[in-house]
């Protein structure tokens, strides 16, 4: 039975909507979103209240204001026309390098839309979109730098791939997907960056919670709260903009940077007469499980409170970066006697913090252990090197272990402290090794 034209006067009693009829109203909405007719957001809404409708008065709201070229007949052949509507060009890509990138408001995005961010943002926001197909695959890649995506509540979502050193965050609401609306899908590469799906915010405040005036005590609460997030990341731009110098100097082989080709070089040919350099490695105790404690931004700033600390001892004792990945570190030092102090410096100084922050309590064990290592660009290879990075495996957050080679290097001076010997199996060497720890507490 057709549905009766607005205005027609028929006083035929309305009747119940079947769920065919439904889905022609959905492939009408579908079609008008497609012409730019309607935007995502509203294509999202409408659908809400087709498939809600028990009626077929009710099920016409859906269709309110939308050009046709003949009134709806929702059963039968006459099936509606929407008014020709020209079509915006597809935007296939959002680029943001060192600056941001965004799509947003009325645009057409292609079937597969790349976000990319290398030191700045890309923004995807799908509430305005006119999309066309039933399907929008979007690909975000974060390098030391932010890429979001705004989906409209009611639309499918699928998130998928992996965060190095960075972050993926999903947070849609928990609402009910809507049928007939197109499906979201996301790839996600993230390293030292972030990506973000999530929904449109809530509006907050007075005005949309009825509430009038701000308190003055609230509205100062608020600023401190805005003020520290801005801080944050006046910080955490700071701490990205470093690292990116670093790597890009290494890159391109430029001569800085405590991670360059020279100052490896410097490690290993001017340690000593005899070519022999010390190495540190360290490793925090347990950082999986305090990110999950903490929450990944929270994590992130003890991550970097750790890091500085690090590299102001490695600095005050004369001590090379070779690289650092995660909650890790290798060093080289000119002598035994530098590496150890640097390690007894690290730990006492993270001691100090920690004892302030019991919920963000950090913990690091050491290995130390001295020998030739192989150069290689800005890296160093060999036995000497993994034996330090066994030798660190086996301790536990607060250790620093000492090889027997070092041992002797060092006990003679009395500046050291040791404890018994202990003989310890290290992965993928044969023969067991003496290691004794250092009494630094």
């Amino acid at each position: 039975m057709p549905l009766s034209p607005e205005g027609s006067g028929s006083s035929t009693p309305d009747v119940a909507v079947t769920d065919a009829e439904r889905e022609q109203v959905v492939a009408i909405l579908r079609s008008h979103c497609g012409d730019g007719t309607i935007t995502l957001d509203e294509f999202a809404d409408r659908v809400g209240v087709a498939f809600e409708s028990t009626t077929r008065t009710a099920l016409r709201t859906a269709l309110d204001g939308l050009p046709l070229a003949a009134p709806p007949a929702l059963t039968g052949s006459g099936a509606p026309v929407a008014t020709p509507v020209p079509r915006r060009p597809t935007t296939s890509s959002v680029i943001g390098i060192m600056s941001g990138g965004q799509a947003k408001g009325r645009w057409r995005p292609a079937d597969h839309v790349s976000a990319f961010a290398l030191m700045g943002s890309a923004n995807v926001d799908l509430r305005q979109a006119e999309l066309t197909g039933s399907i929008i695959d979007i690909t975000a890649v974060a390098i030391m730098g932010g890429v979001e995506v705004v989906v409209p509540e009611g639309v499918p979502v699928e998130v998928s791939g992996l965060a190095i050193m960075g972050g993926k965050e999903v947070k849609l609401r928990d609402v009910p997907v809507r049928p007939g609306l197109p499906l979201v899908r996301v790839s996600v590469f993230a390293f030292w960056g972030g990506v973000v799906v999530r929904h449109p915010r809530k509006e907050r405040g007075a005005k949309s919670l009825g509430m009038g005036p701000v308190a003055p005590d609230r509205l100062q609460r608020e600023l401190r709260r805005a003020e520290h997030h801005r801080e944050r990341a006046e910080r955490m731009a700071s701490d990205a903009v470093d690292r990116a110098w670093r790597h890009a100097e290494r890159w391109l082989g430029g001569p800085t940077g405590s991670i360059g080709e020279a100052e490896a070089e410097a490690a290993v040919r001017s340690a000593a007469p005899d070519g022999t350099v010390t190495l540190l490695f360290t490793d925090i105790e347990g950082f999986t499980s305090l990110t999950e404690q903490l929450g990944d931004l929270r994590a992130q700033d003890v991550l970097r409170a750790h890091n500085r600390i690090v590299r102001d001892q490695i600095a005050a004792n004369d001590g090379h970066e070779i690289k650092s990945l995660g909650d890790s570190f290798m060093l080289a030092f000119a002598g035994a006697g530098r590496a150890i102090r640097c390690a007894i410096s690290i730990q006492r100084e993270l001691a100090k913090w920690s004892a302030d922050r019991p919920d963000e309590a950090v913990r690091v064990r050491m290995g130390i252990h001295t020998g030739e290592a192989i150069r290689e660009a800005d890296d160093l290879f060999g036995k000497t090197v993994i034996v330090a990075s066994r030798i660190t495996d086996t301790g536990r957050g607060g250790d620093i272990l000492v090889s027997a080679l070092t041992y002797e290097l060092t006990s003679s001076s009395g500046e050291f402290r040791f404890g018994d010997p202990r003989v310890v199996e290290l992965k993928g060497i044969t023969t067991p090794q003496i290691v004794r720890l250092i009494l630094w507490e």
